[in-house]
């Protein structure tokens, strides 16, 4: 029996880098043509006032935690049932969260068109678009896109907690992987992290006028 030390990260790994981009294939074919109707219903979030933006960012968590967690990582990945009660669990807090506005900032607006471009990412890599990674049908770019409509609404610090963790938790199973793309979304999601803090922190030190409330 080898030693416990001997073993590396990439041998605790159920799946290899084939079975994970055909996963992405099985699930587009499962739903096409419904991928341009998602990137449709994620360029339009912006745009909705608060009320339909956290129902959309609902429906889109929910779908994810069926079509993808429930339905297809299940098959490879035996923590895939919890990732699918977490995306639930968020669904929840999303459709229970009461945004105020929405500021479409410029890094808002950047964020939000990483994640919808997140497809010709695979493109960009080799891959083909039949493995592309869609809003609202795979997690990362829909939790890239959630990280732009939190920054904007200043979500509090608990509607952060699970795109956040995801956001580790892929990076760290694609380096694993030795994917090329497995530090970008750690990386939005720090950055979007640290952009709502210092703003958070600008607004406790600049209260608001007279007769207006603070933000």
């Amino acid at each position: 029996m080898s030693e416990w030390w001997t073993y590396r990260p990439s041998d605790f790994l159920m799946f290899s880098q084939r079975t994970w981009h055909r996963l992405f294939e099985l699930l587009n074919a499962e739903w096409w043509p419904l991928q341009p109707l998602l990137l449709v219903l994620g360029a339009a979030l912006l745009a909705m006032p608060p009320r339909a933006m956290r129902w959309g960012l609902a429906a889109a968590w929910l779908f994810v935690a069926w079509a993808f967690h429930a339905r297809r990582l299940a098959d490879i990945h035996t923590a895939a049932p919890w990732f699918a009660g977490a995306f639930v669990v968020q669904a929840v807090l999303m459709a229970a969260w009461r945004p105020a506005a929405i500021e479409r900032t410029r890094p808002v607006l950047a964020l939000m068109a990483v994640a919808l471009a997140w497809p010709l990412l695979g493109l960009a890599l080799g891959r083909p678009l039949a493995q592309a990674e869609v809003f609202g049908l795979a997690p990362d770019p829909t939790v890239a896109a959630t990280l732009a409509l939190l920054l904007a609404a200043r979500a509090p610090a608990w509607a952060w907690a699970l795109p956040l963790a995801w956001c580790a938790a892929s990076g760290a199973t694609l380096a694993v992987m030795g994917e090329p793309e497995a530090p970008l979304l750690p990386a939005l999601g720090l950055a979007a992290a640290v952009m709502a803090f210092r703003s958070r922190l600008r607004s406790s030190r600049c209260p608001a006028p007279p007769g207006r409330p603070a933000a």
